[in-house]
C-alpha cells in the first residue's frame, strides 16, 4: 500500500512563502534599478548621465557598507525583544546620529569635489546627503519588518522602492530631461515606501516566546561599536568586490581593459543584488534565535554546511561562466566588451565566495560576536592588496586573482571565528546551566 507523504508543516509552509517574498522583491528591485538606468541613459545621453551614474555609485556604496549595517543592527534587536515597540524606538534613537554624521560627510564631500564628482553642478550634494537620509529610513523599515518576521511586506517595501523610483523618473523625463531632474528623483522610491509604516505599525506583531530561554551572555559592543564593526566588515567586503577597476589605472592598464573589467565584474555581481536586497536579512532571525536557545551544534553545523557549499557552488559556478560567461557579456553590451573566459571565471568565484563570506557574517552577528568580523575581513583585505603587488602578469590578471584570494581567505577566516565562537559560547551556556 503506498503511503502518503505527510503533509508540509504550517511553520515551513510560512518560511518558504517567507523566503519567496524576499527573493521576489529582490528581483524586482533588481529589474527596476536595470530599466532606470535605461530610461536614464536614453533619455540623457552619455555625457549627461555621467553625475547620476556617480549618485547611483555613491548610493551603492553607502548601502552596501553603512546602512546595510543598521539593517542588521535593528533585525536582531527587534528579533532579540520579540517585536516589543519600545525596543525599535530605543535602537532608531542610536542609529539616527550615525545616518545623520554619515549624510553630513557625504554632502560635505560632495559638495568640496563637485567639478570633479558632478560637473560643477552644486545641487548633486543635496541630493547625495538626502540619499542618506533617505535610505536610511529605509533600512529602518526594513529592519523592524525583518525583526518582526514580515517578509512579505519587506518584500514589497524592496520591490516598491525600485518601482516607485522607476515609475517617478518616467514622469519626470517627459516634463524635464535634465541630470538634475532625474537626481532628485533617486531618493524618492526610499521615502514612498515608508507610507508603509503608517500602516505596518499599527499591526500586532509576532507573539513572543512563550517558552523559557538560556540567558544570553552580556552584548560584546555597543550600538554605535556594533555599527563601526560591521561597516568596517562591509568596507572589506566592497573593496574587493568594487575596487579593481581603480587599481587597473596605476597599474598600466588602457581604458579598453578598464571598461571590459568593469562590465565583467558588475554582471558578475548580480548574486549579491539577492543579497543585499533581503537575503541577509532573512537569515539573521532565524540565527539569532537559534543563538539566543544555545543551539550551538546546530550552528556549526549550519557554518560547515555554509564553508562548503560556498566552495562547491563557486568552483560550479566558475566553471560555467568559463563557458558561457563571454558570449553573454558580448551579447548584450557588444563583441567589444568579450572578456576571456578565465577571468569570467574569476570573476564569479570571487562573487560566488563573498556570498558565503556575508552569510558566515549573518552567524556572528546572531550570534553576538560582531567584533569578530574585524580581523578575518582585515586579514583577507591584506592579503589582496599584497597579492596585487607581488604577481606578476596583466593588470587584470593581477586583481582579479588577488580579489579572488582575499574573498577565499574571508571565507575560511570566518568560518574559524564562528566555529571558535560556537565553542566558547557552548562553554558559557553550559558552565551556566550546571551553576547550582
Amino acid at each position: 500500500m503506498k503511503r502518503t507523504p505527510p503533509a508540509p508543516s504550517r511553520d515551513a509552509v510560512r518560511r518558504t512563502g517567507a523566503t519567496s517574498w524576499v527573493l521576489f522583491g529582490s528581483a524586482v528591485s533588481g529589474i527596476g534599478a536595470y530599466l532606470f538606468q535605461i530610461v536614464g541613459t536614453r533619455n540623457l545621453g552619455e555625457l549627461a548621465y555621467a553625475p547620476i551614474s556617480v549618485l547611483w555609485t555613491m548610493q551603492y556604496l553607502i548601502l552596501s557598507i553603512v546602512l546595510i549595517s543598521v539593517e542588521a543592527n535593528l533585525t536582531r534587536a527587534v528579533t532579540l525583544a520579540d517585536g516589543a515597540r519600545g525596543t525599535l524606538r530605543r535602537h532608531t534613537t542610536a542609529v539616527t546620529s550615525w545616518i545623520l554624521i554619515t549624510a553630513a560627510l557625504v554632502g560635505g564631500v560632495s559638495y568640496v569635489y563637485r567639478g570633479p564628482l558632478f560637473g560643477g553642478l552644486s545641487e548633486m550634494a543635496a541630493v547625495a546627503a538626502l540619499l542618506v537620509v533617505s535610505y536610511g529610513l529605509f533600512v529602518t523599515l526594513r529592519g523592524w519588518l525583518a525583526g518582526v518576521g514580515r517578509f512579505r511586506s519587506y518584500g514589497i517595501v524592496t520591490g516598491g522602492e525600485s518601482v516607485s523610483r522607476l515609475l517617478a523618473t518616467i514622469v519626470i523625463v517627459a516634463v524635464a530631461a535634465t541630470p538634475t531632474a532625474i537626481a532628485w528623483v533617486m531618493p524618492l522610491g526610499p521615502m514612498i515606501v515608508f507610507a508603509w509604516w503608517i500602516r505596518e505599525r499599527r499591526k500586532p506583531v509576532v507573539e513572543p516566546a512563550t517558552v523559557d530561554q538560556p540567558p544570553l551572555p552580556p552584548p560584546e559592543a555597543s550600538t554605535n561599536r556594533f555599527l563601526a564593526s560591521t561597516t568596517l566588515a562591509n568596507a572589506s567586503s566592497q573593496i574587493l568586490l568594487a575596487a579593481g577597476p581603480l587599481l587597473l589605472i596605476p597599474l598600466g592598464a588602457g581604458a579598453a581593459e578598464v571598461s571590459v573589467f568593469f562590465v565583467t565584474v558588475t554582471a558578475a555581481r548580480a548574486p549579491l543584488a539577492f543579497a543585499l536586497g533581503g537575503v541577509l536579512s532573512r537569515v539573521l532571525p532565524p540565527l539569532t534565535r537559534m543563538a539566543r536557545s544555545g543551539e550551538w551544534a546546530r550552528l556549526r553545523r549550519i557554518a560547515l554546511g555554509l564553508g562548503g557549499g560556498t566552495l562547491l557552488l563557486a568552483t560550479l559556478g566558475a566553471a560555467a561562466a568559463w563557458w558561457a560567461g563571454p558570449a553573454i557579456i558580448a551579447l548584450f553590451f557588444g563583441a567589444s566588451f568579450r572578456p576571456e573566459g578565465w577571468f569570467v571565471a574569476v570573476a564569479a568565484a570571487t562573487v560566488l565566495l563573498a556570498c558565503g563570506a556575508l552569510l558566515l557574517n549573518q552567524l556572528l552577528i546572531g550570534m553576538r560576536a560582531e567584533s569578530r568580523l574585524i580581523v578575518p575581513w582585515l586579514v583577507s583585505l591584506g592579503v589582496g592588496v599584497t597579492l596585487v603587488v607581488t604577481l606578476t602578469g596583466t593588470p587584470t590578471f593581477r586583481v582579479a586573482n588577488a580579489f579572488m584570494a582575499g574573498e577565499l581567505v574571508a571565507l575560511f577566516a570566518l568560518l574559524a571565528a564562528v566555529l571558535a565562537t560556537a565553542r566558547s559560547r557552548a562553554r558559557v551556556f553550559a558552565t551556566t546551566d550546571t551553576d547550582p
